[in-house]
């Protein structure tokens, strides 16, 4: 009777690795979430331009990771709107009372980071519901915390 036992435990034991290993093993990320130090740093980045600095953010400065373009998403945007901009399925998700515009840094089609503006300011010059700025072109002007793209 032991024998018996041991032996459907073993297989048991043996049933929930394999079990785990599969769902590891096949498992892929279904969202990306906004990257909480990048989108302080972006807010900051505006305010001090407005209140003491010389009213441009260069985003290069502020995102120096590899990244080619820039979405900048204006709250409610569609997915479907993204997906089409990025080239790929857009799976941002942002922190919960999130109400202000999304910068989605993309190399390709693929998302490099996401980040959410959680300052006062408003937008103005950019096409909506998205506009997209290469990196050549990543500087904004801030004015009176009215930011817009200084390429234009």
């Amino acid at each position: 009777m032991t024998r018996a036992l041991i032996a459907v435990g073993a297989l048991l034991t043996t049933a929930f690795i394999i079990l785990g290993l599969v769902v590891y093993l096949t498992r892929s990320e279904d969202r990306v979430s906004a990257d909480n130090t990048l989108a302080e740093n972006l807010t900051r980045a505006i305010q001090v331009s407005d209140t003491g600095g010389d009213g441009r953010v260069d985003l290069r400065r502020i995102a120096p990771f590899g990244w080619d373009r820039v979405l900048v998403v204006q709250p409610g945007t569609a997915r479907d709107a993204v997906s089409a901009e990025l080239g790929s399925e857009y799976r941002g998700m942002l922190p919960f009372g999130s109400t202000g515009e999304v910068f989605v840094f993309a190399r390709g089609k693929t998302i490099a980071r996401i980040a959410d503006y959680r300052g006062r300011g408003t937008f103005s010059g950019f096409e909506r519901p998205l506009d997209v700025l290469p990196r050549a072109d990543a500087v904004l002007d801030v004015s009176e915390l009215v930011i817009s793209p200084a390429s234009r």
